[in-house]
């Protein structure tokens, strides 16, 4: 039964006119393999035709060479922003070649992690501080699991949206808000990973000498009959060692702090990998827990923009929070875009219900029952008997869900007056007999294939899907590409500091 508390929020915000004024802004970065038809990842560098990897604002790249990132900008509608993510992957598939995107957050089978190669930025100081960074995720975690991919959800709301709750909003206030409702998300992100998780199996060559508790499908793959996401999971984009940080978010101070401390506090094996390979060239951006912020992995986080080469810390330090930046998405491989508008607004009523609701501050013992909640449903999410952990009671996640659906239509409905269509989309949304890790487990088994082959069918049944129509205006598209190059050019005829006391200046801002 929704509680009375979260009735008198969200009556409170309706009658202070919240939703009728309400403006969001949101913004999708969509991760993805570049791999052959034979569904090899591609050996080839990122394509020039598709801009600079490093000053290009549609199209980057992430840890690997063959690792593709799609940024949208932000828009005010959902149907705007799926449009624009629709035609960003036509774009791609148009100057791609024969090479297809891997539609899955797992990645494909791999003979040895050569095969990878770290992402290229050129000569630059900042192209080559990102280089670096990727050499030290390697050291650290290896390069398979930096080859898993994800979506990144950005979500604001303007400062004008901020006026129905406060007379005078100050940026404390609206860090306050922002932090508050990461908080929920983190206390409701069982949800998006029993709605959106996708990734209940793996191929065995992600796992290449890593414990795990996995069980066999066939000869060469790894799952658990019940999961739904592993790349969110124990074994998957994760770092235990970050746990000792144990980052709350109940106050912007102690978080700047701590991700501060993660910097600066060295890990003896770190130490002994070394800031320097044997020839005296950077691996590493530090020996810290954190090489720089964004090393932290964590499904949200509190984001500030600003110009290259800034700290993400000092810019929150300074500045507050902008945005928040949920990350813990699944590809859905079903989907040529990933995710869709109608999930894309049920993120949207997922992060106001968490941002409307109270939100107490966390403790240490409720940090370790959300790790504990969030295992479970990884690892068990599709079991009928699963069972969450609230205030330390354990509670069957079928209590848990009828009492967010409820909470979830109730403020998708009060979105509706600020922009018709949620309460449509939600409806469409829990009506989903079948979600997306069971009906990927269902199809690998009827049809008796490893997952290597079924990401392959459908990866390019989507390929097809997406090259069928050409009839696509790309002409700003190929603009930005042009930019892009310009702006490397610049760039690089401006290269003055020795990356090694780049790499030492870049340390000392923080």
């Amino acid at each position: 039964m929704t509680s009375d508390a979260f009735k008198r929020s969200l009556k409170n915000h309706q009658d202070t006119g919240f939703f009728k004024n309400l403006k969001i802004l949101r913004g999708i970065e969509r991760e993805s393999l570049r791999v052959t038809q034979e569904g090899n990842i591609s050996q080839n560098n990122h394509p020039k035709n598709l801009g600079s990897p490093l000053t290009s604002k549609d199209i980057t790249t992430d840890f690997a060479e063959a690792l593709v990132e799609l940024i949208t900008p932000t828009f005010e509608s959902a149907e705007e922003l799926f449009e624009h993510l629709n035609l960003l992957h036509k774009f791609l598939y148009s100057e791609m070649g024969e090479e297809i995107l891997w539609n899955f957050s797992m990645p494909c089978a791999f003979q040895s992690e050569q095969e990878i190669k770290i992402a290229e930025y050129g000569k630059t100081n900042s192209g080559m501080l990102k280089h670096i960074y990727r050499k030290g995720l390697r050291l650290r975690y290896g390069s398979i699991m930096q080859s898993v991919s994800g979506i990144h959800y950005n979500f604001s709301i303007s400062n004008q949206s901020w006026n129905a709750l406060s007379k005078n909003p100050t940026q404390d206030f609206i860090n306050n808000k922002y932090l508050g409702a990461i908080r929920n998300i983190k206390r409701n992100f069982w949800f998006l990973l029993e709605r959106l998780g996708a990734s209940p199996i793996a191929h065995e060559s992600y796992l290449f000498n890593r414990e795990h508790s996995l069980e066999e499908h066939l000869e060469d793959d790894l799952f658990l009959p019940n999961a739904t996401s592993l790349r969110m999971s124990e074994v998957g984009y994760q770092s235990s060692i970050q746990n000792e940080l144990k980052i709350s978010y109940n106050n912007l101070d102690e978080f700047i702090d701590a991700i501060i401390k993660g910097i600066k506090t060295p890990v003896q094996d770190f130490q002994d990998m070394g800031l320097f390979d044997g020839n005296g060239i950077p691996q590493q951006i530090s020996t810290g827990i954190l090489q720089i912020e964004n090393e932290l992995y964590d499904i949200v986080r509190p984001k500030r923009s600003g110009p290259s080469g800034s700290r993400p810390a000092t810019l929150l330090k300074e500045q507050g929070i902008e945005y928040l930046e949920l990350r813990g998405i699944d590809i859905n491989p079903f989907i040529p875009e990933g995710i869709d508008e109608n999930k894309i607004k049920l993120l949207d009523v997922y992060i106001m219900h968490a941002l409307i609701s109270d939100s107490p501050e966390v403790s240490d013992t409720e940090i370790e029952e959300i790790r504990a909640n969030q295992k479970a449903m990884v690892e068990s999410g599709r079991s009928k008997d699963i069972k969450l952990k609230r205030g330390g009671v354990d509670i069957p996640l079928l209590e848990l869900k009828t009492v967010l659906h409820d909470e979830l239509k109730q403020v998708a409905s009060a979105m509706d007056e600020y922009c018709p269509g949620y309460s449509n989309a939600v409806d469409s949304e829990m009506n989903i007999d079948i979600l997306p890790s069971e009906r990927i487990m269902n199809e690998i088994k009827s049809q008796n294939i490893s997952f290597q082959e079924y990401g392959l069918s459908q990866s390019k049944k989507i390929a097809n899907n997406l090259r069928s129509t050409n009839s696509n205006d790309f002409s700003e598209l190929k603009h930005n590409v042009e930019v892009s190059l310009k702006d490397l050019k610049n760039l690089q005829e401006n290269v003055g500091t020795d990356i090694n006391k780049y790499v030492e200046l870049y340390n000392s801002k923080i």
